[in-house]
């Protein structure tokens, strides 16, 4: 999910006929209205339009060292089963935030481990793309949101990214006469 911005829901529902791993793509389609499908594995995602992702390089090769299981599904529980998304947010909050948030204490009035969620990893990703210069509305396709308002509450710039950003931004060109100011 922190490689790929995918919800819980999508990323348990992946499906090997869902990669492909020759062009480096994920493809999740919205299959609520297909016939195809039995109403129990037909997936449904929550914009009801289905979206194209690249893959992200390191995560390439950890999928493809995964064993395939014979129901076509990338994500299995310890005993193979399929993984309930409450489980999976249930244990995300027992056995990793809350050990992190009693190790690392947030300080009063802040965010910190104990306010870490599995959407958190969403909002990472968003922030990571935010601080690679990837372009909003491209983010905006890769989580599979219409409206910007929506991909500018996951879009945390960090204070460090922004001044490097600032730095980038010349008002005057080479070609102005030396000992010229640009305008503040």
């Amino acid at each position: 999910m922190a490689y790929t911005g995918m919800r819980i829901s999508e990323a348990i529902q992946l499906r090997w006929t869902d990669l492909n791993l020759a062009t480096d793509t994920i493809q999740l389609a919205d299959e609520s209205g297909s016939a195809r499908r039995t109403p129990q594995a037909a997936r449904t995602l929550k914009g009801g339009e289905g979206r194209v992702l690249p893959l992200n390089a390191e995560l390439k090769p950890v999928l493809a060292a995964l064993a395939r299981n014979p129901d076509g599904f990338v994500f299995h529980g310890p005993a193979g089963g399929r993984l309930n998304p409450d489980l999976v947010r249930q244990t995300l909050i027992q056995d990793v935030l809350e050990p992190l948030a009693t190790r690392f204490p947030t300080p009063s009035g802040e965010i910190g481990f104990a306010d870490g969620r599995l959407h958190s990893f969403r909002h990472f990703f968003a922030s990571l793309c935010a601080n690679n210069g990837i372009a909003q509305r491209v983010v905006m396709r890769w989580l599979g949101h219409k409206d910007s308002r929506m991909v500018e509450h996951y879009y945390h710039l960090h204070d460090d990214e922004s001044r490097r950003q600032m730095q980038r931004i010349r008002l005057a060109d080479e070609s102005d006469p030396p000992g010229r100011e640009p305008l503040p």
